[in-house]
C-alpha cells in the first residue's frame, strides 16, 4: 500500500512540473495602449503603456495618416525611451486626421500586444 501511494505521489509531482514547463515555454501575453498628443502640429508625441515594463521601451511607434486618404500611410516611426515616451517632430503634408500605432513584439519570452491611440485633427 505505501508503495502505490509513494507511486501515486511521484506521478503527481511530475504532473505538476511539467505543467510548469508548459505553461512557462507557452509564453505570456501582455496589453499595450499607446497616446498621441498633437497640440496643434508639430512635435507629435506620445507615450506607450503596459502593465508589464517589458512591453515599454525600445517599442516602435508609427505615425499614420487616416484622412483625407482611404487607406493609411505611414508618415514615420520611432522607437520609445525607457519611460514609453516618443516624439516626431517632421512637418506631415496633406493629413487631417493621424493616429498613433504601436505593433507586436516579443520582449523577455512576454508577447506585448499592438494597440492604436484615438484618432486626431490636424
Amino acid at each position: 500500500m505505501k508503495a502505490i501511494r509513494g507511486l501515486g505521489l511521484a506521478a503527481g509531482v511530475g504532473i505538476s512540473v511539467a505543467a510548469l514547463v508548459g505553461s512557462a515555454g507557452a509564453g505570456e501575453s501582455a496589453s499595450s495602449a499607446v497616446t498621441l498628443k498633437v497640440a496643434g502640429g508639430p512635435p507629435f508625441h506620445g507615450r506607450v503603456k503596459s502593465k508589464d515594463p517589458a512591453c515599454v521601451s525600445n517599442r516602435k511607434v508609427l505615425l499614420i495618416e487616416i484622412a483625407p486618404d482611404r487607406g493609411p500611410i505611414d508618415y514615420a516611426d520611432n522607437r520609445t525611451n525607457g519611460k514609453g515616451k516618443w516624439v516626431f517632430s517632421s512637418e506631415l503634408q496633406g493629413a487631417t486626421i493621424v493616429q498613433a500605432k504601436v505593433g507586436e513584439s516579443k520582449a523577455s519570452g512576454v508577447t506585448c500586444r499592438s494597440a492604436r491611440s484615438r484618432r486626431k485633427s490636424l
